[in-house]
């Protein structure tokens, strides 16, 4: 009899190991929002897939990354930490296009989530880039910034997907007189 049982043990196991694995807490998306300031208010937050910067001018948008989070298991899940570094996409000017760079990352922080309920979808938003001090220390080097990349990753706990709990998120960045309206 207890030869019969191992091999049921085995394939209870292994049913239950990928419904475990699959009911990680993923990162399923990640948006970006500007504010941009209209004389001395700020206008509501608006999804954007560019952005008008430059490092002559002074950058006083707000950008903010929406990252979104899915529980799928049938428990709350508690004390995420999210963990992102941000970093900009280089071209020297009067070189192509193709000769862009990633820099190395600028910013690097941590948000905590509290709480997402059990089979729920939560929003978390990432405020802090210091995008506009980066900016700024580019100026006078001869560099300008097409693309900005925010690397997001969910603290791993046992059995996570690393696919799932990391993201790369990336926004275009034009000068100010091309950028679309």
């Amino acid at each position: 009899m207890r030869i019969k049982m191992v091999p049921c043990i085995a394939a209870l196991a292994m049913l239950v190991i990928p419904a475990a694995a699959s009911a990680q807490t993923q990162i399923t998306g990640v948006g970006w929002e500007v504010s941009k300031l209209q004389g001395k208010n700020r206008a509501p937050f608006e999804a954007v897939s560019e952005l008008r910067a430059s490092p002559e001018l002074k950058f006083s948008d707000n950008l903010r990354a929406v990252v979104s989070l899915r529980n799928s298991s049938s428990k709350s899940v508690e004390g995420l930490v999210l963990r992102y570094a941000v970093r900009l996409r280089l071209l020297r000017k009067g070189d192509a296009p193709e000769k862009a760079f990633w820099s190395v990352p600028f910013y690097i922080e941590e948000v905590r989530v509290a709480k997402i309920g059990p089979s729920s979808e939560r929003q978390t938003r990432l405020i802090r880039f210091e995008l506009a001090e980066q900016l700024k220390r580019l100026r006078g080097t001869g560099l300008a910034p097409v693309g900005l990349k925010a690397e997001i990753m969910i603290s791993p706990r046992l059995g996570d997907d690393p696919a799932a709990i990391i993201r790369e998120a990336e926004l275009t960045i034009l000068p100010p007189e091309t950028a679309k309206p």
